[in-house]
């Protein structure tokens, strides 16, 4: 039977799973970190708790992949979620031991490992669950979960704290995940199952070698996307994350809450590109989509001119709220054609471990870039313009060398997924 529509059964159901994992696992994390907080009164063990946790999702995301690809992607998500909801009653019972640093930042840990093992999952669900004609839209209603989560979870988190106990927030979420779980019971994802060699270590190491090689050699292209990706995020995305505080507290010397408002508008950005992708898709297609590349760095431009003139401040933070959100919602549709493409030039048997792997290296290409702006900014911290406008040089320039190849770009054709 031919899948007609977006919003069918099991497309819808692995949102719904996705928006509970996701918003679930920021919240439990954030309001775990602020228990640590009152416990011991350190901000740095505050901020170490919520740095390590991360850690798990970046270097465990290939093998979730892999995972993926061998295993049956609806049993995935079914123990997994399962798996949350036993470690929150299990930490329910051990809440006022004398160890509960420790506690807590295991269960911070392997809650990053769930989700390592879960997204994998998701992403290579996708394309088997709609039609190429949808899959466009897919990755925006994906990209808007995902940005929701990051921008609201630690928000909600702070909220649900600061009115409740924890016991009630973890025993909330448990069942939120147990609720899930039964949910994806009624879902269907097509499986087909992969030879093995019996060997776990070598059948990873020989799945993620099969991976890099189709990335980096056999479609040479999707490799180019791939890199055109990362550096959006190494050279762009890592400048506005890095200096958005700077410009608002130090050059402007504005409040933190009002750099607070500022960093949300990167949330929204993300989320309007989530938007708006529906209309952009049918009136472009990933041979244009190099367009979105360069009207990300012109949007540049405002931020360059208020940062190397002396204007009012709150003016100033108005004009980089704006150009901050249509950046950041200009590259953010590039991305989703980039994924879509990506998935789309997948065999099936390779979505999960492919994708991992292409956000493994994404997600690596943020700590390299904010650490070369950081450097850049106490370098030159009387030429904030300046640095604005290397990133804006860099961002057409890539634009450019982007449109070389996927004016060119063939892509497979249309067609509906068979259930």
């Amino acid at each position: 039977m031919k899948v007609r529509t977006l919003f069918q059964k099991d497309f819808t159901l692995l949102i719904v799973g996705q928006i509970i994992s996701l918003f679930g696992n920021s919240i439990l994390r954030f309001s775990l970190s602020l228990y640590i907080l009152d416990e011991t009164g350190s901000a740095a063990a505050f901020g170490g708790m919520l740095a390590v946790s991360m850690i798990p999702t970046i270097l465990l995301s290939p093998f979730g992949g892999v995972l993926a690809d061998r295993v049956n992607r609806k049993k995935i998500m079914i123990c997994l979620d399962l798996l949350t909801s036993l470690v929150c009653f299990l930490f329910l019972t051990q809440l006022g031991t004398s160890q509960i640093v420790f506690l807590v930042g295991s269960v911070m840990i392997v809650l990053s490992i769930i989700q390592s093992m879960y997204q994998p999952a998701v992403q290579s669900s996708i394309p088997l669950l709609v039609d190429n004609r949808h899959l466009l839209q897919a990755n925006g209603i994906v990209v808007q979960v995902n940005a929701l989560a990051n921008f609201s979870g630690p928000i909600l988190g702070g909220i649900l704290y600061g009115f409740m106990d924890l016991k009630v927030i973890i025993i909330v979420s448990a069942i939120a995940f147990f609720i899930s779980a039964l949910l994806e019971v009624f879902m269907r994802i097509p499986f087909i199952k992969l030879e093995s060699n019996g060997r776990v270590m070598n059948t990873v190491i020989m799945d993620l070698k099969q991976a890099l090689t189709f990335i980096c050699k056999r479609n040479p292209v999707l490799f180019k996307v791939l890199i055109a990706v990362a550096s959006i995020n190494l050279f762009f995305s890592s400048m506005i994350i890095v200096g958005l505080p700077y410009m608002i507290k130090i050059q402007l010397g504005l409040s933190s809450q009002l750099y607070g408002i500022a960093e949300s508008f990167l949330a929204i950005g993300s989320i309007g590109a989530g938007l708006s992708i529906g209309f952009i898709g049918k009136k472009y297609s990933i041979h244009h989509s190099y367009v979105f590349i360069l009207l990300g760095g012109v949007m540049l431009l405002p931020i360059a001119f208020v940062s190397g003139l002396q204007i009012e401040p709150i003016i100033a933070y108005c004009v980089i709220c704006i150009s901050t959100f249509l950046c950041v919602a200009s590259v953010g549709i590039f991305t989703i054609f980039a994924q879509t493409f990506i998935q789309t030039e997948t065999p099936h048997e390779m979505l999960g471990k492919v994708s991992a792997v292409v956000a493994t290296i994404v997600m690596c290409s943020y700590p390299i870039g904010q650490s070369l702006y950081g450097m850049l900014f106490d370098r030159f911290s009387d030429q904030v313009f300046a640095i604005v406008l290397i990133a804006i040089f860099i961002e057409i320039l890539l634009g450019i060398m982007t449109k070389r190849y996927l004016t060119k770009l063939e892509v497979k054709p249309l067609t509906a997924v068979n259930e």
